[in-house]
């Protein structure tokens, strides 16, 4: 029986030491196995933010782009739309013209991508769950930064261009630090006339100035009065300090040739303009647009002036 026990004894403990094994592999095999769940819900974090985030970021910068990666095709379609008809407005139906349809169009482009990056970043989705709110403080700067660059390309296309007026020489009609919107295409099927507010380019800049006589018209300074064709023309517009040099009261009669404009500023006793032979008349073909309105100025109240 001794022999018995004695020869029994490794047995056993050679099977304890068995059964340890397969437990210790049973624990690193869970342990294998939760380091490799932890390492691919990691990498699925990051993934699922970003499929979450980037449609509002695209929805952003051009609406319906986002609902569309969401799948979202109706909504997509309905953005996209509400986007071609925007630029609808900006061209062929041109609202720029006017102050007000200007704003409007600017407000509407806000309001557009505003609303679709907040809609793609709220839409239920069966992969993750809606962000945090937080996220609009990203978003909506960034839907009103695109808008506003928008509305500069738009612009542009439509034929429209703001200048800014570095200058006192249209005052008071047009202060100093005032942007003004000017028609680029005005002058397409017309030509410009006595009294509009034309910008021109002449020795390399932009001028803003006033026509007061056109190609075939004669005119003459007196005193201050400018006199077309005998008749002296009636400027409320017109501002006078004093002390003007002498060669801007009292000039001519000059006649104006044909395709040339004879232009002077508002603000007649410091503008340099066509009273000055250095200046000189300007070719009709120099003339890049038609000033419409004051978009900003210093002043309040300013803001959307017609520029008479």
């Amino acid at each position: 029986m001794v022999c018995e026990s004695l020869s029994n004894f490794p047995v056993a403990v050679i099977g304890a030491q068995s059964s340890t094994l397969r437990l210790e592999s049973a624990t690193m095999d869970l342990a294998t196995n939760a380091a490799v769940t932890t390492v691919a819900s990691g990498s699925e974090v990051p993934t699922k933010w970003i499929r979450r985030v980037l449609p509002a970021a695209l929805s952003s910068i051009l609406p319906g782009t986002g609902q569309l990666w969401l799948g979202k095709k109706e909504t997509g379609v309905a953005f996209l739309g509400a986007f071609c008809l925007l630029i609808l407005l900006y061209w062929p139906v041109r609202l720029p013209t006017w102050y007000a349809g200007e704003s409007v169009l600017i407000l509407a482009a806000m309001n557009l991508c505003v609303n679709a990056a907040l809609h793609a970043l709220r839409t239920p989705s069966q992969e993750t769950a809606r962000p945090s709110r937080w996220w609009l403080l990203l978003f909506i700067p960034l839907a009103l930064t695109a808008s506003l660059a928008h509305n500069g390309w738009l612009l542009r296309v439509a034929g429209f261009r703001p200048f800014y007026i570095p200058s006192t020489g249209m005052e008071q009609t047009v202060l100093r630090g005032d942007h003004v919107m000017v028609d680029l295409r005005a002058y397409r099927h017309s030509k410009p006339k006595p009294y509009d507010v034309i910008i021109f380019r002449k020795d390399g800049a932009f001028f803003l100035k006033r026509v007061l006589a056109v190609g075939g018209d004669t005119i003459e300074g007196k005193d201050g009065m400018i006199i077309v064709n005998h008749q002296q023309l009636e400027e409320p517009y017109v501002q006078h300090l004093g002390y003007a040099p002498v060669e801007l009261n009292q000039f001519g009669p000059v006649e104006i040739p044909i395709g040339q404009l004879f232009v002077a500023g508002d603000n007649r006793d410091v503008s340099r303009d066509s009273r000055l032979p250095e200046f000189g008349s300007v070719p009709e073909v120099s003339v890049a647009g038609k000033g419409l309105y004051i978009t900003v100025s210093k002043k309040w109240g300013r803001f959307g002036t017609d520029i008479r």
